[in-house]
Parts: C-alpha cells; structure tokens; sequence
C-alpha cells in the first residue's frame, strides 16, 4: 500500500485553549481549581477534532483516509509523544493548532502487519510558537482473537521516589473520553473492547496514564517539566489496579507505570 502521499500532509485549527475545556480535564485530574500556568499535556482537552456523526468509524474514531492515512489497518494505539514548552501557554487566548504527518512507516510484528504515524502537532499564540508536540500512532491488523500480551521490561534495580496505586473504573474512563472527546469505544464501551477487539476488560488511555504521572510528579516535587515524553509498553485494564512510580535525579525525571504484575506498562520522564 502507498502511503508516501500522506507525508508532509497538514491541517490548521484555530480557536481557544477554553477554560471550560480545561476544567472538566482538571476535575478528572482531582485538582481543586486550574493551574496558573497549563501544565504539557492538558492541551490534549481543547481544540479537539469534532467529526459529524456520519464521519466516524465503527470503533468510535474519525474516518482515515482524509488526513491521517487509510492504511488497512483497523486497530488505533496512542502509542507515546514528546513534547517540549517553549513559552507558557495562555488559557483562554486565541490559538492555532498546526498539524503535520512527518512519518509513515509499515512493519511486520509479532501479531502481524502494523504501521507507525508519526504526527507533529504546533500551538501558536499571539504568532509566536508556544508548544512542540510529536505523537506516534500505532495502526494494527484487525483481532482474530485475544493477543498474546508481550512481557514488559522488568523494572531493573531503579528505586522510586513514590509509588501511588490508581485503581481504574469505568466512571474515570468515561470522563477522560469525555473532557478528551475520544470515542474510541475500547475506553466505555466494554462489550465491544471484549467482543471486536479482544481485551480483557476497559483500556485505559496511554494519555490518561501519561496525564496521571505528571500529576503524581506535581505532588511530591512541587514541579512540572518543561520537556516530556513517553511510551506506552503494553496496556492496563480497569480489571486492576496500576501504579505511578518516579524519581528525580537533579532537574531530570523519571516515571514509569507498573501492572499490577510489577511489569511496566510505561515509561516516562522530563526534565523539570
């Protein structure tokens, strides 16, 4: 399949980072009100792709084919993203989002064919580049039944700093879809989640767990980073608890999400 042509394809939305946007994803967050300055990763709440019903798909996504590639390959993962701050980004204040596909790239795995997307996303203010983010799509052959999971990376011998346990349920899930508007139908709907896509219970969202190790990172350093990035190793359920671990080495911080098996289904870090 060519897909040489979607490269270098771009799309530009303008409108306002809403407080309105932002407060519901602060109430899924726990915080009692919205921070002074927009913490990276809370722009994933505003400015959101808004699809009519008759353009969506039949897992909840936006149809492909019009800017993200039609690749034969029904499955979505949000699989990691960078992101760097280069000036605080004002609540509120008219804003452009500038979106382009750096990369496509197919590859044969384990569980047969998948394709990497690697989408570079720009936030303008005032004409002046505020924030850099690079996010990688996975696309991946339809399920013929339940995977065979992967074994994550041991933890090794690195020692948190905290480790807080998050116990997911459908009611998190839904709101983090909500103040996102993700309908991917793997994060509420479960009856799809086990019947098409053969998971074991609710997924919850890579940028959810992401979004949560900043938070547990704000609480016990008082800070938030100006770079982030992160990967997601394998995915978490709402059938148990997860944890959020970290560590600060000087101005570098490293994060990372266990399983409940002790294995990590994420790595993280920035620098703060």
């Amino acid at each position: 399949m060519t897909v040489e042509p979607a490269v270098g394809r771009t799309r530009v939305r303008r409108g306002r980072l809403a407080s309105a946007d932002l407060a519901r994803l602060a109430a899924v967050l726990g915080r009692p009100s919205l921070p002074d300055r927009l913490p990276l990763g809370w722009q994933w709440a505003s400015l959101n792709e808004v699809p009519r019903a008759a353009d969506m798909g039949e897992d909840g996504h936006p149809q492909r084919g019009d800017f993200l590639p039609e690749l034969g390959l029904p499955r979505r993962m949000f699989a990691g993203a960078s992101m760097r701050l280069i000036s605080d980004l004002l609540i509120d204040a008219p804003t452009e989002v500038e979106e382009r596909i750096i990369s496509v790239q197919e590859k044969i795995g384990r569980t047969g064919r998948l394709a990497f997307v690697e989408l570079e996303r720009l936030f303008f203010q005032y004409g002046q580049l505020r924030l850099s983010e690079t996010q990688t799509l996975v696309y991946r052959q339809a399920a013929q039944g339940p995977a065979v999971q992967e074994v994550a990376p041991a933890p090794g011998d690195v020692k948190a700093d905290w480790r807080e346990a998050i116990h997911p349920d459908p009611v998190m899930l839904f709101r983090f879809s909500a103040a996102t508007f993700n309908a991917h139908r793997i994060h509420y709907d479960r009856d799809y989640a086990q019947r098409v896509e053969f998971y074991p219970g609710l997924v919850v969202h890579g940028p959810l767990v992401a979004l949560l190790l900043l938070e547990a990172l704000f609480r016990h350093s008082g800070r938030s980073p100006k770079t982030f990035h992160f990967r997601a190793l394998s995915p978490l359920f709402d059938t148990a608890p997860f944890f959020l671990c970290g560590r600060l080495d000087g101005d570098q911080a490293e994060l990372w999400a266990e399983g409940a098996d002790g294995q990590r289904a994420m790595t993280a870090g920035g620098g703060v």
